[in-house]
Order: structure tokens, then sequence, then C-alpha cells
């Protein structure tokens, strides 16, 4: 099981999560409990689990008639979620800098590192969520941080198709956020405050590139074509 996933849920929510981005799944296609577990070779339990997770992250719609529905993604979600980051998560991680702890700035230092060094969209993405959460630990008791911590799952989706269609998008992010680490080294949080706004809005000007009906529908005709 790769390292950036802890459980078998994870693995199934990532697997999963990777079939709807790269088109494997369309919007409207019912995925089945059973199937997906045979499909894996793990028990129902996991997959269940998955299944809520892919509904908190906006890829499935789940319906007590209808089952397990793909969502898909859409601009207007992405846009949504990306405002609200950038109205709260500059002065989330503003507030860690003066708290955060040596174990968790070194943790977040060796995740960059890991990210460094990861090709693989959907791996990046998680470690880039764990990456921002761990930097913004310190405030982990205020409702600030429970609404950016959600705020972060739910865009994890986006970051990964946005980096499946431009991969170069991967040396910019890891350049950023070593500027928002040496921000926090030297204690400067109106500094961490404007890069981490910076970076948000330049995430979401990719993002939005990327998440668009055209490129959508592009995908989804790839990934009907016959094998050559």
């Amino acid at each position: 099981m790769p390292k950036a996933f802890k459980t078998i849920e994870q693995h199934v929510l990532s697997l999963l999560r990777n079939d709807i981005l790269s088109g494997k799944y369309h919007p409207g296609d019912k995925l089945r409990q059973d199937e997906v577990a045979k499909r894996f070779e793990v028990s129902t339990t996991p997959v269940r689990e998955a299944f809520r997770g892919l509904r908190s992250e906006g890829l499935v719609l789940i319906d007590a008639n209808k089952g397990v529905v793909v969502k898909g993604l859409t601009v207007k979600d992405v846009a949504e979620i990306y405002e609200l980051r950038i109205a709260l998560e500059p002065l989330l991680a503003k507030k860690a800098v003066s708290s955060i702890s040596p174990a968790s700035l070194e943790a977040a230092h060796a995740i960059h590192e890991e990210m460094c060094a990861a090709t693989d969209p959907h791996q990046w993405s998680a470690l880039n969520r764990e990456f921002h959460i761990k930097l913004m630990m310190s405030e982990e008791d205020s409702r600030l941080y429970e609404i950016v911590k959600n705020l972060l799952v739910v865009a994890e989706p986006y970051v990964s198709l946005s980096i499946f269609i431009h991969p170069k998008i991967l040396q910019v992010d890891n350049e950023e956020h070593g500027m928002i680490l040496e921000g926090f080294n030297k204690k400067n949080g109106k500094l961490v405050q404007k890069i981490v706004k910076q970076h948000l809005e330049q995430t979401l000007a990719a993002i939005q590139d990327s998440v668009n009906e055209k490129t959508l529908r592009q995908m989804r005709a790839l990934a009907k074509a016959p094998a050559r």
C-alpha cells in the first residue's frame, strides 16, 4: 500500500477518486458496493466508508433509491471552495506562525521534501493536504481550523485533476510551499499570510483552467475511445 495511505479505506478512496478524475467513471454512472469490493479485493466496509469520503468531496451523490451515483466536478464548486479558502486560510496560517511546535514544523518540512520528489497527482495532492494541515495544527481547537480542514479535503480532487492536465504546476507549487515554510521559519506571520493568499489565488487560476466543461468532455471522450 502506498506510503501516503494509512488505511484500506483511504486506499480504496484514492483508487475510486482516481477512476472518477481520469474518466473511467462518468457523471451519472452508478458505483455498486459489492462490485467495487470484489474489484479491489477488500470487504464491503472500507468501500462503504470510501463512498462517504467521495460524497464529502463532492464526487458522488448517495441516494436511498438510486444508490451511489457519480457526480463529477464543476467549475462552480471549485470557485466556491477556493473563495472560502482564500478568505479564511491565510488568516489561520498567520495565527499558526506564532504557535506552531518545532515538531510540526519539522514534519511539514519532511512532507515538503516528499512532495518535491512525488510525480503521481493523487499522491502529491494527498501530501499537499497534509502539508497545509500540519502547518496549522496548533490552531486545531478553533472553529476556523475545522472549517479550513474540511475545505482542504474537498479541494483535493480538483488539485489532482489540475496536475493531471498541467504537470508543470507541481514545480511552481513546490516552490511556493518552500516560501511558506521560510515564512514560518522566520516567524513572520504577515509574510506567511501574504504568500498563502497568493498561493491559493494562483492555484485557483490553474484549477479553473483545468476544470471546465470542454476539458471534462474531452476527458470523457478519451476514456470512451477504443484502445489503439
